[in-house]
């Protein structure tokens, strides 16, 4: 395989990421080939391991950069974790290896997403329900004050609750899908590199 197919073959495998990070990359890989020199290009192919494997990394890399910045949000934690299984489907990992990484990520995206939907359902609800007792007690404080006086007040500490946990839900959200992606990405780089020393 020449430097130029090597190349070619390796930008068709990351082309679903941005355009600049692809003319990136592959300008850092024939830098790479450039500075070894065209005598050296088979050597190179060879330290470099297949195309496919170095746009797995190159994936992986790509949907970890930038995970511990302040911007982190939800969305660009979960779409790191797709381009984590797009990563481990252009590894050339054993298949059963592959499988396990993507049905992993899918399950951990499932079990975290319902988690953090039923925590979001729950804070949600808790200030509209504690709205929902202050009008009710509002509505009965001429018929019995003591009544309307527990009603508001269990309103008010149940608005408190949810408006105190509002925060808190928000970083924990952001702290679950950036440990899933980080996650994911030990155990492609783990795969991938025992799957360079058997070849």
């Amino acid at each position: 395989m020449t430097k130029e197919e090597y190349l070619k073959k390796l930008q068709s495998k990351i082309k679903k990421m941005p355009d600049e990070e692809v003319y990136e990359a592959i300008e850092y890989y024939h830098q790479y080939f450039e500075e070894a020199g065209a005598e050296n290009s088979q050597a190179v192919i060879a330290s470099l391991g297949s195309p496919a494997f170095v746009a797995s990394q190159i994936l992986a890399d790509y949907a970890t950069k930038d995970l511990d910045t302040h911007k982190n949000t939800t969305k660009k934690n979960f779409s790191a974790i797709w381009f984590i299984i797009l990563a481990t489907v252009a590894s050339p990992i054993a298949l059963p290896l592959a499988l396990f990484i993507i049905c992993l990520a899918v399950t951990l995206i499932l079990v975290c997403g319902v988690t953090i939907l039923t925590f979001f359902i729950f804070i949600i609800g808790l200030p509209i329900c504690g709205l929902f007792s202050i009008i009710s007690g509002a509505a009965v404080i001429l018929q019995d004050w003591q009544t309307a006086i527990f009603f508001i007040g269990i309103g008010i500490i149940a608005l408190g609750i949810g408006l105190l946990l509002f925060s808190p839900f928000v970083q924990f959200s952001k702290k679950v899908s950036a440990s899933i992606v980080k996650l994911l990405k030990k155990l492609l780089d783990t795969f991938s590199m025992k799957r360079k020393e058997e070849i």
